[in-house]
């Protein structure tokens, strides 16, 4: 089948690969356009951009994607099928063009985890299952029929990163399973979505990052996983600003109050939480690169008496 995939991040990627490794024929790369990133803010193109250049694939980087001028381009490649992967809404335009329409690969157990950020807030609610479903587009974001589904287990030790990587290996394999299915004539069934049993995973805000000491110490630990190992939960103390990428929730070994600070040798970060406490394993001070704990506190940081709460 002819395919115009619509993807930016590295989690695109995978799907993007699969896709050039499969019979389909990617006929174009739809990206957003270049943007300045890193210290110096370079001008640097997306990976999937990256990845279709590479590969001789035409790339398209529409600023606005009703534009007729890129419409009447995409019309003109003849696509059997649109496949977005972390990407922006699609207006009706472009994603009911393709003779089977467009498919999207979401990282939760649709209807659960609708938005933009299904990864980190799957995290941070401390589920236990998650997986990749493939959705026909429809005008209701993240609400079209669901055409397949795979479910895992979220292991007590993933973070963000492993988490993220699982899953798009998984949206991979599965969005070319149905393309191949549509392929053969023997399309999947589209199952509608149980609107009542939906919820959202919405557009991480600053506030997000920030740890809340007078939570437990079993949600903060879930927040520091869904922010591991980038962009990393933040723990303030006045002016210190230290990120937190790995810890584990213990007993309180003392009374601690929320944020208090326990250092008793060089190897040992242990802060009080609303409930139990939190030894801390790897940290970010500001400026710097990710470092275990034993390898902070032989920096002999000046440590505060507590965070803030």
């Amino acid at each position: 089948m002819r395919v115009v995939f619509c993807g930016n991040p590295e989690f695109a990627l995978p799907t993007l690969d699969a896709l050039l490794s499969s019979a389909h024929a990617v006929v174009a790369v739809v990206a957003s356009p270049d943007k300045p990133q890193g210290r110096g803010r370079k001008l640097l193109p997306l990976p999937t951009k990256q990845r279709a250049q590479a590969e001789g694939v035409p790339v398209f980087e529409p600023t606005r994607l009703k534009d007729e001028s890129f419409l009447q381009s995409i019309r003109a490649l003849r696509p059997d099928c649109l496949v977005v992967v972390a990407f922006r809404i699609l207006p009706r335009e472009l994603f009911a063009m393709p003779r089977l329409g467009s498919f999207n690969v979401h990282p939760s157990l649709l209807p659960r985890g609708r938005g933009p950020a299904p990864i980190p807030w799957t995290l941070i609610r401390g589920e236990t299952e998650t997986g990749v479903t493939i959705i026909r587009l429809s005008e209701t974001i993240d609400g079209g029929d669901i055409l397949a589904q795979e479910r895992i287990p979220v292991r007590p030790d993933d973070d963000f990163g492993r988490l993220h990587d699982r899953l798009a290996g998984m949206g991979a394999h599965l969005l070319v399973r149905v393309l191949d299915d549509f392929q053969s004539g023997n399309p999947p069934p589209p199952i509608p979505q149980n609107d009542a049993e939906a919820t959202t995973a919405p557009k991480l805000t600053a506030s997000d990052f920030e740890i809340n000491w007078h939570q437990t110490a079993q949600d903060i630990h879930h927040r520091i996983r869904a922010f591991s190992p980038q962009p990393g939960a933040v723990a303030r103390s006045g002016e210190m600003r230290l990120k937190i990428l790995a810890a584990e929730a213990v007993s309180s070994p003392s009374e601690l109050a929320p944020g208090a600070i326990l250092h008793r040798n060089t190897d040992e970060f242990v802060v009080g939480t609303g409930h139990g406490a939190l030894r801390l394993k790897m940290v970010q001070p500001e400026g710097r690169r990710p470092m275990s704990v034993a390898e902070y506190l032989r920096g002999r940081p000046q440590l505060p008496v507590c965070f803030d709460s």
